[in-house]
């Protein structure tokens, strides 16, 4: 960074302006917790729906953020409600410089549509917010990019289901690029759903995994093998899956807040990965998991990692441009002129960086 001294506020700044591809961020989790808390229904216990800055540094172990959840998923329970929390997600991603977004969602039955409705409502969604982008004249949209997810906590014919019903809309309607293993990580085991992903990739699909969010070396094991397009925190490791992933890299998805908060951290320097996998150049992307739930953005995200892993202004302009190598649109030319535009923002932002723009 030079012999300058750079604040902590400069660093954000930066990362606000740089150009963000979010790669791991979860509907629900990424809901506007004063939207659900309107739309709760009686029943609903709003104690629990309260983010990260209204009930301390540390309380969002994984029991917790699942109790968030079952709360936001007993509250978003109508086409109405699904369409305006997907609404809001995507305008707060592209106010916080998000140019490329991959949504992950578990299909679910609604109060007055069944699961193909609930997906319908939400690609109609994003399509209309595309539309809108233009129509505004933003000279640079946010591209969207939808992943359904395989709920462990349910059953393999729900999973078969979910998939062939991303590869039905993806010919249909496009924007679905991918298919994502996720809920509790204490339920059930990946090889159970194995097949299902097999049938995904048959179809073309690619498929990311949440993996190593507990100790579990069998799941963990049986997940390396299966080498996803793409892997969800994969924190806890042994040495042999460390040098299974070191031979033959899968590119891993990193949320630091959410890491440190499930895991119960001090400090992000204690993380298990991320300094490690940086140092290396390990392909990993920054993301953002649940924001509202960790109360966080993409851009607080990409500042984190930079400042625990003492990065430069250059190292934080190719970590906010890593993901675009890992991204599930099959769309080559697309993704190679999003990549130019991505070098290009990050060269302006640097060379603003070094002229003091950033400073106080």
């Amino acid at each position: 960074m030079g012999a300058r001294r750079v604040s902590m506020g400069a660093i954000h700044r930066f990362c606000a302006a740089l150009p963000k591809a979010e790669l791991h961020a979860h509907l629900h989790g990424c809901a506007r917790l004063d939207t659900v808390r309107e739309l709760a229904p009686p029943g609903v216990d709003k104690a629990e729906l309260r983010n990260t800055s209204e009930v301390g540094q540390n309380d969002r172990s994984l029991d917790a953020c699942f109790a968030i959840f079952g709360a936001i998923h007993k509250t978003v329970t109508t086409l109405a409600a699904v369409r305006r929390i997907t609404r809001e997600v995507l305008s707060d991603f592209a106010a916080d410089g998000v140019k490329y977004l991959e949504l992950r969602t578990t299909p679910r039955t609604l109060a007055d549509a069944d699961v193909e409705g609930y997906v319908r409502a939400l690609l109609a969604e994003v399509a209309s917010f595309e539309a809108e982008q233009v129509a505004q004249g933003i000279s640079w949209p946010m591209t969207v990019r939808l992943l359904l997810s395989v709920d462990r906590s349910g059953d393999t014919a729900k999973a078969m289901v979910t998939v062939q019903l991303a590869t039905r809309l993806r010919a249909e309607l496009g924007c679905i690029v991918g298919v994502d293993f996720s809920g509790n990580p204490t339920r059930s085991s990946f090889e159970h759903f194995r097949e299902a992903f097999e049938a995904a990739r048959l179809a073309g699909l690619r498929v990311a995994v949440h993996v190593g969010e507990v100790n579990a070396p069998e799941d963990t094991a049986a997940v390396i093998d299966f080498r996803p397009e793409r892997l969800g925190h994969a924190l806890l490791l042994s040495t042999h899956d460390l040098k299974r992933l070191r031979e033959r890299p899968i590119p891993i998805e990193l949320c630091p807040t959410s890491n440190l908060k499930t895991l119960q951290l001090n400090e992000l320097e204690s993380h298990p990965t991320l300094t490690t996998w940086l140092a290396e150049g390990y392909p990993v992307s920054i993301s953002t998991d649940d924001s509202t739930v960790f109360d966080t953005t993409s851009s607080r995200e990409l500042a984190l990692a930079a400042m625990a892993c003492h990065l430069s202004v250059e190292e934080i302009a190719q970590l906010a441009q890593a993901p675009l190598a890992h991204a599930f649109d099959p769309d080559m030319a697309a993704m190679d002129r999003l990549r130019r535009r991505f070098e290009d923002a990050c060269a302006a932002a640097l060379a603003r960086f070094h002229a003091g723009g950033f400073d106080e």
